[in-house]
């Protein structure tokens, strides 16, 4: 499971650090490299929780929720990219305001889900529970997945280069250290009931992990692009917060499997399982640490 982890894990970690470096280098403000990123890993993403919700009561339309997922995605690009068309700032009103694109996206995936419906309803009963696991699913991948893409537009050094960065190795490194950690010494379980294999040590681990990855991206932001992007007690904050997050959206997900009856998203990436045993720890880390970043780092 270790070495398969490592072989798979290890070329992804090598294709996301590229796609950022040759987006900022030879294609900023369009990224198109990270575009297409986001719209293969959300939409993989989609797929697989319109396929687990399939196994509840609430059984999503497949096609709109992979749609409006895709849909949102693009809609990220819609005010950094106008504004770049008229000359404008390319992040206007703010890195705030710029999440309004992505929210219109959203509220016409919810009233498009209520009219899909309406053309097919026959008999009561069913239609409800479609519309609220289609809104569900897209919300979950495609909203929260918003600030994933957003990051690639924040201030920073070298466009959002630095706090995407910080972000996906303080989530990864979540991951890294509670597997590690749960596996020497994990004794205590976290939250038998969710997910019966994590434990308080596993946690504690991760949490530790999480802020050396923050300590270490921000420690090389400062050395290569002599910024001040934020304070070392910020940086320690940002691990322990954004390290939490992580690992309770993984815990998320452990929920929507168990109740799903699944032990994976699907079985597209050996040794981690699916796309969303990828992402999970991503979609709930970061908002948190899109809001940390806003609220700490320099003008």
């Amino acid at each position: 499971m270790l070495l398969t982890r490592l072989l798979i894990g290890i070329p992804l970690t090598a294709a996301f650090v590229l796609v950022l470096f040759v987006d900022t280098y030879a294609f900023e403000p369009w990224f198109p490299l990270w575009l297409v990123t986001m719209l293969a890993g959300l939409g993989l993403g989609a797929r697989e929780v319109a396929n687990l919700f399939q196994q509840t009561s609430a059984r999503p339309d497949r096609a709109l929720v992979i749609g409006g997922v895709l849909a949102i995605v693009l809609s990220n690009w819609g005010p950094h990219v106008t504004a770049h068309l008229i000359g404008a700032d390319d992040r206007p009103g703010g890195a705030v305001e710029a999440l309004a694109w992505p929210l219109w996206a959203f509220v016409a995936v919810v009233m498009i889900s209520f009219i899909a419906q309406s053309t097919r309803f026959e008999h009561p009963g069913g239609t409800m529970a479609t519309i609220a696991g289609t809104v569900l699913a897209v919300a979950y991948v495609g909203l929260l997945g918003s600030f994933l893409v957003q990051f690639r537009w924040l201030e920073s050094p070298y466009r959002g280069l630095v706090p995407l960065a910080a972000l996906v190795a303080t989530a990864k490194g979540a991951d890294m250290g509670a597997y590690f950690a749960g596996r020497a010494a994990g004794r205590h379980k976290l939250w038998p009931r969710l997910s019966p294999n994590k434990t308080v040590e596993g946690a504690v681990g991760g949490l530790i992990l999480a802020t050396a990855f923050a300590v270490i991206v921000f420690g090389l932001a400062r050395l290569i692009f002599h910024a001040q992007v934020l304070g070392w007690a910020q940086v320690v904050g940002f691990g322990l917060v954004v390290g939490s997050a992580a690992q309770l959206g993984d815990l998320m997900e452990s929920m929507i499997k168990r109740d799903c009856e699944r032990k994976d998203a699907s079985a597209a990436l050996p040794g981690f399982g699916g796309v969303l045993d990828v992402l999970d720890s991503l979609l709930f880390a970061g908002p948190v640490a899109y809001g940390y970043w806003l609220a700490f780092a320099p003008a």
